[in-house]
This record gives structure tokens, sequence and C-alpha cells, in this order.
């Protein structure tokens, strides 16, 4: 049975996708530890910094993800293939965090230390790099990003994808708004049960684009 994430390309099902590979879980611990003590009206700079960040570069993706392929002569079943590898191996990464702490502990650098109010611009740049890029958003989100492109450009629902990433990034920037509530709330553990789901959710995308490349490719030569 074909996923319907990729079967009838509708929002919700561009926004199911992209949340399983694109949500910030895993940047929430960073961000706390290179936000901490700062005052609110700052903290919503660097929200609306690394949100910003994030909108760009999968906009960047979206719009000009498919024109690079063609311009270096890569197919998109070929890149089918490889950005399913990818999203597989982002989903078992995800699935085989053994320890509740996990989700916390690969964002955070322990020998780095919580950001003062003195030094905007190193702040800054650490809402970009890493808390947005690839803490939030990575290889495996912009992967997605092309392989749903050219599906959208096929079914032409190409408004559904951008409101689906533009739905993603406001998700994104609502959880960084409320992280300390959130991770007092759901606690290690509850964090670590989200991100193994979403985990799941991811491995069976990046296996339904392999299958579909796969195919493709299969269909191509016996035409031949």
């Amino acid at each position: 049975m074909t996923l319907s994430i990729l079967a009838n390309g509708s929002f919700q099902h561009y926004l199911i996708g992209l949340l399983a590979i694109g949500n910030n879980i895993s940047a929430i611990g960073a961000f706390l530890v290179h936000t901490q003590g700062l005052p609110p009206a700052k903290l919503r700079r660097i929200i609306l910094v690394t949100s910003a960040a994030c909108l760009g570069m999968l906009l960047l993706f979206l719009f000009f993800g498919t024109a690079v392929l063609n311009f270096f002569g890569i197919s998109v079943s070929a890149f089918q293939i490889a950005g399913g590898l990818l999203l597989g191996g982002v989903g078992l990464d995800m699935l085989n965090a053994r320890q509740p702490d996990d989700v916390d502990s690969k964002a955070v650098d322990p020998n780095q230390r919580p950001r003062g109010t003195n030094n905007d611009a190193q702040l800054y740049a650490t809402a970009v790099v890493p808390i947005a890029i690839p803490l939030t958003v990575g290889a495996g989100t912009f992967s997605a990003v092309i392989l749903f492109a050219d599906l959208a450009e096929r079914s032409g629902n190409g408004l559904s994808l951008l409101a689906a990433i533009i739905a993603l990034v406001l998700v994104n920037h609502v959880v960084f708004s409320f992280s300390a509530g959130i991770v007092h709330f759901a606690g290690e553990v509850g964090l670590s049960v989200f991100t193994k789901i979403m985990g799941l959710f991811t491995l069976s995308i990046g296996v339904e684009f392999i299958i579909r490349g796969l195919s493709t490719i299969y269909r191509g030569l016996h035409a031949g």
C-alpha cells in the first residue's frame, strides 16, 4: 500500500510528512542551553531568527532544489533512492535512541557554556547554526522538500506544499516559545517516545521514496 502522504499530496499529508522529519524536538536542549537567562524580548528575537532561517532554507530547496538536480544531471528517481536512504537513516537514528535523555543529550554540547547577553552576534549566529540548521531542519528535511516539490509539481498541489512548509515553521516557532514548559510537562521520557514515533514515520517515508525510485527505474528499463 502506498503511503497517503505520497499518493494524495494534500496539505495535511505534506504537513504530517514534514513534521515527522523537521520537528524541532532534538533542538530543544541546545535552544534552552543557549538562551538560558535571556530577557523575554531577546528570547523572542532569537526564536524569530531561528524560524526565519528555517523558512528561508526550506523555501530555497522548494523553489530551486529540482533545478539543482537538473543542473547536475541527477534524475528524480536517483534522488528518490538517495533521499530515501538518507531519511531511512535519520528514522533509524531516532528509533534507536535507547535512553530517555538521548533526545536532549544529542543536541547539547556539554563543553559549551550558556551564552551571555553581551554577545548578540554570536547568539544570533547560534540561533541559525546549529539550532535552526541542522538540529531543526537538516539534510533529511531538505531532501524531503525536494522530493515533495517534484510530487507537488506532478499533482498540481504546489500551494499545499508551500502552506505545509509555512505551517511547519509556525509549529516549530510555537514549540520553541514554550520549550521550557514542554520539557517540564513531557519530561525526557515523553520527548524520547515522541521522537521514536516520529522516527517510525520518517523511516516509512524513506522506504516509500526508495520504492518509488526503484519502480520508476524498473519501468523505464522495461519500456526501453
